[in-house]
């Protein structure tokens, strides 16, 4: 749609690159990007699989449909993961991202 941000600007935070650690300011920041990184990678195998099932689709719809995904996993996953740091453990047990100390 005309009106419509271009679809960078509508990506509410960038992909993790391998250089970016933890913030050691957010006890949740860890399990958020753990998140973040495997919601990307349902979602783009997800784009692959509507790409070839409907072939018409172009990269501008495939954009938009990418940008509707990502504010989805925002508001509905990192958000909330993000405003519960008291519950990390137990979340961190839930998506398997709890490690063992020795």
């Amino acid at each position: 749609m005309a009106t419509d941000p271009p679809p960078k600007a509508r990506r509410s935070i960038p992909a993790p690159s391998p250089d970016d650690g933890p913030d050691p300011n957010d006890p949740t920041s860890d399990l958020v990007a753990q998140v973040h990184h495997y919601s990307r990678a349902v979602t783009a195998a997800e784009l692959r699989r509507l790409a070839r099932r409907n072939p018409c689709l172009r990269a501008d719809d495939l954009e938009v449909i990418d940008a509707a995904l990502d504010e989805l996993v925002e508001s509905l996953l990192l958000a909330r993961l993000r405003g519960l740091p008291q519950h990390t453990t137990r979340l961190k047990r839930l998506f398997g991202t709890a490690r063992k100390t020795s």
